[in-house]
């Protein structure tokens, strides 16, 4: 059985704003023809599944709940094919917030940033996600610098 699932319409038409803003960094393997994201990206939100089903070293992930409620916005960016999982083991082994994220996160959808983005780059997508998305927990999201839009970024990775 496949560890990934499809992304719930709810969830689609929540990351549809997210997905057209961060296009020009998002890796161009995450995008359908028509510029949605594509089904394999999302998954249940457990360590083994995103270790599984989930490659991407440099990521957006989106933490949801059953209702499809966004409970958390986060980047890794790491020289694995894992990262998504391990930065996920980090959260449910934290000692205060732990217990609450392995029962309340239900599905993880990943939004793939490109490979040759730095770090920087990848925490200003996840700043920009989280800015659409407003989730119920984390607050120390980065900043985002509106002279400094997503494709703005990714020109410049391209210079």
């Amino acid at each position: 059985m496949s560890p990934t699932v499809q992304i719930p319409q709810q969830i689609r038409r929540r990351l549809a704003p997210v997905v057209r803003t961060l296009a020009p960094l998002l890796d161009a393997s995450a995008l359908d023809q028509d510029g949605g994201l594509l089904a394999g990206l999302t998954c249940r939100a457990t360590v083994e599944a995103a270790r599984r089903g989930i490659t991407a070293p440099n990521a957006v992930y989106v933490a949801w709940d059953v209702r499809y409620c966004c409970r958390y916005v986060g980047s890794v960016c790491r020289p694995s094919v894992t990262a998504v999982g391990d930065r996920l083991a980090e959260h449910h082994q934290h000692l205060t917030e732990g217990t609450a994220r392995r029962s309340g996160w239900a599905l993880l959808t990943v939004l793939p940033i490109r490979a040759d983005a730095p770090p920087e780059i990848v925490h200003a997508a996840e700043g920009w996600a989280a800015r659409y998305l407003a989730p119920l927990e984390g607050r120390a999201h980065p900043r985002i610098d509106f002279m400094q839009p997503p494709a703005t970024l990714a020109a410049s990775l391209t210079a």
